[in-house]
């Protein structure tokens, strides 16, 4: 580790791995009331289960792009991190996002719609998390070294970010209501995800292999 502030991420990857676990246990729940549905009928009923499931996955993933941002950034911009605290103020968001979204839902409190059941201040929660990450990995770049990787790695961060603002359009028309969806929910696993993967291989492939970085960034 050459930068001190790239131990933020490990605290990005232990909510991560937590959340995964959740995930995990949660898959396994769904799955054994789903064969035998009186199971926690009252208290965990199906379909809140699932939620849980479902929105565990999509944010320890977003906080695995997080922590390996603030890791591989500092690195291949030369530098520190903008700010280690905000950072942290991210990562409290998120938690705090994320804990308030599980009560939310235990208590039947959702949007109702697929993987965005997310409670209206919960979704201003993270759009202001993924504002105080963009400040902070953007000003880090710019003020270092410039790579293919982090310019790959700020565009995928960008539009995912801009995307979520989709999440706060819910038209009475179902045909629109489906099209806002799509654009939240496929346009970033099938191309902004794409996008930062491929800066995280990228670094990964310039530390585990020892390929020119010309070959790699091309």
């Amino acid at each position: 580790m050459k930068y001190q502030s790239q131990k933020v991420a490990y605290a990005y990857f232990m909510v991560a791995m937590g959340l995964f676990a959740i995930q995990v246990l949660g898959g396994l729940l769904a799955g054994w009331i789903y064969v035998w549905p009186n199971t926690l009928s009252e208290l965990l009923p199906f379909n809140i289960v699932r939620m849980l499931h479902t929105n565990a996955l999509i944010v320890w993933l977003l906080l695995g792009f997080f922590g390996a941002a603030y890791y591989l950034v500092p690195e291949e911009s030369e530098r520190e991190l903008f700010s280690v605290k905000l950072a942290y103020i991210q990562l409290a968001i998120l938690v705090v996002g994320t804990l308030g979204a599980v009560v939310s839902y235990l208590a039947g409190i959702h949007g109702g719609r697929e993987f965005l059941e997310q409670p209206l201040w919960v979704k201003f929660g993270i759009l202001v998390a993924a504002v105080i990450f963009l400040v902070n990995i953007s000003l880090t770049v710019l003020a270092g070294r410039k790579t293919a990787i982090t310019n790959i790695l700020l565009m995928g961060l960008w539009l995912l970010s801009l995307l979520w603002i989709f999440a706060f359009i819910n038209p009475d028309n179902l045909s629109l209501d489906k099209m806002y969806w799509w654009f939240v929910v496929h346009l970033w696993v099938e191309a902004t995800w794409e996008l930062v993967m491929a800066a995280i291989l990228g670094y990964l492939m310039l530390k585990l292999t020892g390929v020119d970085r010309e070959v790699v960034e091309k």
